[in-house]
């Protein structure tokens, strides 16, 4: 909403010029306290120390209340339900799964390449299990035993 005032006229508002501003003062300060209607600023071109603002209303609004960071943001980014994507979040499928072709824990590795699980510690691979069952191991095998 712009806002007009009228302005004493020199010359010729001698007997009205206090009137005319008091009255164009009152249209200023209604105008900013919304109490005559509403002021709509074009920020079409928002810049916050003279960074452009590109987020459109609803972009902003969907992060309304959000306490992280842009890192966890940037985590976000890129993921894939049901999918493990290199350096982003693993976001679980609709039933708790995740997929993964290797699952590293520290020393020891579980890889699936054409349908076998290969586990290798130090990278050395000491068993593999294929889709039909077959169990091929390293070293013995001990049926029963303790831990």
């Amino acid at each position: 909403m712009a806002i007009s005032i009228t302005k004493p006229s020199v010359g010729g508002s001698q007997d009205s010029w206090g009137q005319t501003i008091n009255d164009a003062l009152d249209t200023i300060v209604n105008g900013v306290n919304g109490t005559s209607g509403t002021v709509s600023p074009d920020l079409s071109a928002l810049k916050i120390n003279g960074t452009t603002v590109t987020s459109t209303p609803q972009e902003l609004n969907k992060l309304d209340g959000y306490t992280g960071d842009h890192t966890d943001l940037n985590l976000l980014d890129g993921a894939v339900s049901n999918t493990v994507v290199n350096s982003k979040a693993v976001v679980y499928g609709p039933a708790g799964e995740v997929q993964a072709t290797t699952i590293d824990l520290g020393n020891w590795t579980i890889t699936e390449s054409s349908n076998i699980l290969y586990f290798a510690t130090s990278g050395t691979n000491k068993m593999k299990l294929d889709a039909s069952g077959n169990l091929t191991v390293v070293g013995n095998i001990t049926a029963y035993g303790t831990m």
